[in-house]
């Protein structure tokens, strides 16, 4: 071919910074920012976010080679514009999906060699021609996950499309080794046939935001710096959502807390529909005055209390891939978590951290104990060379270049 970059479409409904830091949206942003810098130009379709200034922020953060196309939603009078809803997502979202499409095709004045949908965008296009060979991200498969109930019948639609669009993709990319039988066994795509491509951190960014005096110092707000006070320091980081596990959390914590160290705390960053059924865990644990409700913080902050943190622990009862579980062990911070989605890729057992069952707080409780009696600093320093060695972006990305080359016909360079 030319001498022409290769010129990809990325596609995702969310992204950092225009809808929030969640771990799709900050892989998507750090995906199309490094990819300018390897010959390969991005046309981001996303949607507009309600907040203009977000657009615009997330918009000048995008460097040359990225041009953002803002597609706005069609929204029914049902769900919610945060998207999280099921009504929402079985309605709005193919319909914006579908408004994609016909922006790509009709709007683009050199087609993309290579369309890259995620999650759920991929498989709004099932059917329907995207003018280019479709490379498919799965994203957490939690429509496969929820358990029978209304939301399990609400989302038979996507999982019945989803399907199809996997089956119509040039690549389906799975973010972990040990999801392949998953995606194998929700999707149909075999295993063999899948493209494991881990999702990834900015190793060297989470350091130089590690500021250790940062950290004691919100850990003086927070009340946790007094002497005898935090000796044992667990850190919870996500959405504080049911399936995240964090009342499991409090129940185990309660369990342990007779044989733990007299300074343990537990802090829990973020914000989400149910703080309130974690603080009531807390209460009935009577763990209250050890744990610490932080809410969402600022980079800095977050990044500061990993620095001062000594284990990471994240009780989720099913899981895509945890980012924050990756920046985590690039702070160098041994991990406690359920053996559960693709985190036996990154938490493996007795030598990053320990692996739990989902949902059982008595095996936590125990795991919470061995971690204060064993050499977590060496646990946490294996996990950071795994992480540098596997999960930084400096590696990963190489991966997507080489697959997008390959799926356009190009040769590697």
């Amino acid at each position: 071919m030319s001498g022409e970059p290769l010129r990809i479409a990325m596609v995702s409904r969310r992204v950092h910074p225009a809808h929030g830091p969640g771990g799709m949206e900050r892989k998507v942003f750090d995906l199309v920012t490094r990819l300018p810098g390897r010959g390969v130009e991005v046309d981001l379709f996303t949607e507009t976010p309600a907040d203009v200034g977000r657009a615009m922020a997330a918009s000048a953060a995008m460097p040359d080679g990225v041009t953002v196309h803002w597609v706005p939603g069609r929204w029914l009078p049902i769900g919610t514009r945060k998207g999280t809803v099921v009504l929402d997502r079985i309605t709005n979202y193919p319909i914006w999906a579908r408004r994609v499409a016909r922006w790509m095709r009709a709007a683009q004045e050199r087609p993309p060699a290579v369309v890259h949908a995620h999650g759920l965008a991929g498989w709004g296009f099932a059917g329907f021609d995207v003018g280019a060979p479709m490379v498919l991200s799965v994203e957490g498969l939690e429509e496969f996950e929820v358990p029978a109930g209304f939301k399990r019948i609400g989302y038979a639609p996507f999982r019945r499309r989803m399907r199809r669009g996997a089956a119509a993709a040039a690549a389906v990319i799975t973010t972990d080794r040990v999801l392949r039988p998953v995606v194998e066994r929700h999707l149909g795509i075999a295993a063999a046939d899948q493209v494991v491509i881990p999702n990834a951190v900015d190793v060297e960014r989470c350091r130089s935001l590690a500021d250790a005096q940062r950290g004691r110092t919100l850990l003086e707000q927070l009340d946790l710096a007094a002497p005898a006070v935090a000796d044992l320091l667990f850190l919870s980081v996500g959405r504080v959502v049911p399936n995240k596990g964090f009342e499991v959390l409090a129940a185990a914590l309660g369990r342990a807390a007779p044989r733990l160290p007299a300074g343990w705390a537990w802090i829990l960053v973020g914000e989400g529909p149910a703080l309130a059924s974690v603080r009531s865990a807390v209460a009935a644990a009577g763990i209250a005055d050890r744990v610490r409700l932080a809410g969402s913080l600022p980079d800095a902050d977050l990044h500061g209390l990993a620095a001062a943190a000594d284990w990471f622990v994240l009780p989720t009862l099913y899981e895509g891939s945890s980012i924050a579980t990756l920046e985590a062990m690039a702070h160098g911070l041994p991990v406690i978590a359920s053996r559960a989605g693709g985190l036996p890729d990154k938490v493996r057992d007795g030598e990053t951290g320990y692996l739990v069952p989902p949902g059982e707080f008595e095996p936590l409780a125990e795991a919470l104990v061995r971690a204060a009696g064993s050499d977590g600093p060496a646990m946490g320093a294996a996990g950071r060379r795994l992480c540098e060695a596997e999960f930084a972006w400096d590696v990963v990305i190489e991966r997507y270049v080489e697959l997008y080359r390959r799926i356009a016909g190009e040769p590697r360079v």
